[in-house]
């Protein structure tokens, strides 16, 4: 548990967020400059920005993050894996995907296992961590949440996330979601929560809970204990 008292702990438990398609380079760069004043964790952006990133933030402590196949899902395995394989030439240190939710909703749960561990293997041998993003907006029951948590946990997941936070799979990450993802996995494999995480209340509230990054949009807003963009990631 990071002490709440001390912004730059605060600012290392962020993974600070602008994935929107209409960013400009302008944009990306802004975000890149702000992740390294602030220090995060990470900066979290589209994959076309990955080698900017890199370049940028040299030296600067702040990794890059970036996503695959975000938030549709449902490309094939051999797609995401040869995403993987492209973000690893760019630079990228690791990403977030999510597996496609379809296979475990229609039952197809080796397909589904599958996907994790394909993805997670290549990631792994090109020295890159993966965070699951299980959009639980679309997976709505417990019992297939607890089932989705552990497939990813077993195939080797490096952080669960309850969801992406973004579109019809996307969904607020709550306190009980959190405590499911940390009840059905164990260490080395940690807990990521995206979806609304706009206060600096809410972010202990879910850290409490058994999170231990947030990825965000309002990270300034949480290092300086004020309220981010309600309608914002």
């Amino acid at each position: 548990m990071i002490d709440f008292n001390d912004p730059r702990q605060i600012a290392k438990a962020i993974q600070y967020t602008n994935v929107n398609p209409d960013l400009t380079r302008e944009g990306v760069i802004k975000h890149l400059e702000t992740c390294m004043q602030y220090q995060f964790d990470a900066a979290m952006i589209a994959p076309c920005w990955v080698s900017l990133a890199k370049e940028m933030l040299k030296g600067s402590g702040v990794r890059v993050a970036t996503t695959v196949n975000f938030p549709m899902a449902n490309d094939t395995t051999a797609m995401k894996v040869a995403v993987v394989r492209e973000l690893a030439k760019e630079g990228a240190d690791e990403f977030d995907f999510p597996p496609n939710p379809g296979y475990l909703l229609g039952g197809q749960e080796d397909l589904y296992f599958n996907e994790l561990k394909s993805v997670v293997h290549v990631a792994h041998d090109l020295g890159m961590k993966v965070k699951a993003m299980l959009e639980f907006g679309f997976i709505t029951e417990e019992a297939l949440k607890i089932k989705a948590t552990r497939y990813a946990f077993e195939a080797g997941i490096d952080w669960v996330k309850q969801s992406s936070g973004w579109g019809k799979g996307g969904c607020e990450a709550t306190v009980e979601d959190v405590r499911l993802l940390k009840a059905n996995i164990q260490l080395p494999c940690r807990v990521k929560v995206s979806g609304k995480v706009n206060t600096l209340e809410k972010m202990k509230a879910m850290f409490e809970a058994g999170a231990e990054l947030v990825g965000t949009s309002s990270g300034p807003e949480l290092v300086k204990g004020l309220t981010g963009d309600i309608n914002a990631y």
